[in-house]
């Protein structure tokens, strides 16, 4: 059976001017990338270092009815800011998305009372971080955005210590140069107003992941992921993420994860397969036995951007995940059907 060493989360990302690679199941309260020494083996001035430093917030969250998908995204050379809504029940997708200079949006360095937005008259997304107090706010204002209906939305979600355990993770790309991410399932609660139409999502049937990132990543970038979440029929809070990116030795250095209830089981480097393309069912298994998942899309997302130097292919479908999950400790997870998403990610920029 699969394991790696889950540690205690160290004071901040780097220290000294080394990277604190490592598996973590608490917050690091000082993200501070940017004090990484030769993150490219030669000096940089911080404000090189800060434009290849790709950050950004993320959110998916569910009620059972509702997926949404939210972030506020940054690679400096290009961002967006992102508030997309799905509903399974009718097959409809709301996709609130807006390509924006760098410079125009905030990312939060750490979740201890911090902020990322993006904010302009009809577009406005904005996390508020607050792990001091054991929450996570997320809120978003569209109105008269690409003949779309206004939307207003407010969630908390409860990052509540001894009840929910983070995957935080730095991992490396090379010697001094790595990755940050702290991700979460946690349950929620608020509201979505879409079409004169007040949404509630309350706490027992309504759950949020977070993906606070931060990374220098190598040129150009590739990477697979899958998420889901949502509440079973006995009344369970679970969740996956699962990654398979360009970080050395995964092995030892990865973010796969299940939550169940709360609790974080670490599990094994995956490989995703697409033998009928990105709209096709996913294959998602691993070299121990323990991951085996089929995603069957049922809606999708595609962003192609192409000037030149910089370049950008995204696939992000919404689907269904089933099939099963065998924990460190033997136990066997049937999953059924549990909604999420995927990406099929290249940047070269």
């Amino acid at each position: 059976m699969y394991n790696r060493p889950i540690l205690p989360a160290p004071a901040a990302v780097v220290s000294n001017g080394k990277f604190n690679f490592g598996c973590y199941n608490a917050p690091i309260g000082e993200v501070n990338l940017l004090d990484a020494h030769k993150p490219y083996r030669l000096p940089l001035p911080l404000f090189a270092k800060n434009l290849q430093l790709r950050e950004w917030q993320a959110f998916q969250l569910t009620n059972g009815r509702y997926f949404i998908m939210a972030a506020i995204y940054n690679a400096k050379k290009m961002a967006l800011a992102q508030f997309i809504v799905y509903d399974k029940q009718d097959n409809k997708k709301y996709r609130y998305e807006k390509k924006v200079p760098p410079f125009s949006l905030h990312i939060a360095k750490g979740l201890f009372n911090s902020h990322s937005y993006y904010r302009s008259p009809n577009f406005m997304v904005t996390a508020h971080n607050n792990l001091k107090d054991e929450r996570i706010e997320l809120s978003a204002r569209i109105n008269n955005f690409a003949n779309l209906p206004p939307l207003k939305a407010n969630f908390t979600a409860f990052h509540t210590s001894g009840q929910v355990e983070p995957m935080v993770t730095v991992m490396p790309f090379a010697h001094n140069r790595g990755m940050y991410s702290h991700k979460c399932l946690m349950p929620a609660q608020g509201n979505l107003v879409l079409n004169d139409e007040t949404i509630v999502f309350e706490t027992h049937n309504s759950a949020m992941i977070i993906d606070d990132h931060k990374g220098y990543y190598p040129y150009p970038t590739c990477y697979d992921w899958v998420t889901a979440l949502g509440y079973t029929a006995n009344g369970s809070l679970l969740g996956f993420n699962f990654t398979h990116n360009q970080v050395l030795n995964p092995q030892t250095y990865n973010e796969n994860c299940l939550w169940n209830n709360g609790k974080m089981h670490p599990l094994p480097p995956i490989t995703m397969k697409r033998p009928n393309g990105v709209k096709g069912k996913w294959l998602i298994t691993d070299a121990y036995g323990q991951v085996n998942l089929t995603f069957t899309p049922v809606a999708h997302t595609s962003v192609n951007i192409n000037l030149l130097l910089l370049a950008s292919r995204y696939e992000g479908p919404y689907g269904y995940f089933s099939g099963s999950i065998v924990l460190p400790t033997g136990e066997r997870m049937v999953i059924d059907e549990l909604f999420g998403m995927g990406e099929q990610f290249y940047l070269r920029a």
